[in-house]
């Protein structure tokens, strides 16, 4: 099963399975194989990997997952693909100001519907990106100016690939 995580601002796609009490990883092209165990509070897993032993805890957060190892804890974002898909095209970079417009999943650029300098209000459509033999028609959430056009049309785009940014203001 693949699911795309979040992980200090990394993102990624997962693929995992289960063969007893062995999970198989497969992340950025690299395998992971680990044997686990699920303690009996729930939320406190013992994993072994190339034969050291991890004590994590997994209790939900935030709008995350809480996820604790060696006393460090992290929020982990955990999506299915069709989440992402639908809800995860915009990225707002509040630090920053900035909004980015992503790909919700491999695809090929249709039309860009803006350019460059141009104002852009919340809700408007930015990009077109055809995907699976549809047409996703990607939005600002929050509106700016486009300071970013980073595709062409025609061009093939990888699944969470930047297409535009945006910076605040109006």
């Amino acid at each position: 099963m693949k699911f795309w995580v979040t992980l200090e601002d990394h993102e990624a796609e997962v693929e995992f399975r289960t063969e007893g009490d062995r999970l198989l990883l497969e992340v950025d092209g690299r395998r992971l194989e680990a044997d686990f165990q699920r303690l009996p509070d729930g939320e406190v897993y013992s994993l072994l990997v190339n034969g050291k032993s991890h004590e994590v805890r997994v209790s939900p957060g935030a709008g995350a997952l809480e996820v604790t190892v060696r006393g460090t804890r992290v929020p982990v974002e955990v999506r299915h693909p069709l989440e992402k898909m639908l809800g995860a095209t915009l990225r707002k970079g509040a630090a920053t100001g900035t909004e980015t417009i992503a790909a919700p999943m491999p695809g090929l650029v249709v039309a860009l519907r803006v350019k460059t300098g141009e104002v852009v209000a919340p809700g408007q459509a930015v990009v077109v990106v055809e995907a699976m033999k549809m047409q996703n028609e990607l939005v600002a959430a929050h509106g700016g100016i486009v300071s970013e056009v980073l595709v062409r049309e025609r061009q093939s785009v990888a699944a969470g690939q930047a297409l535009m940014r945006l910076k605040a203001g109006a």
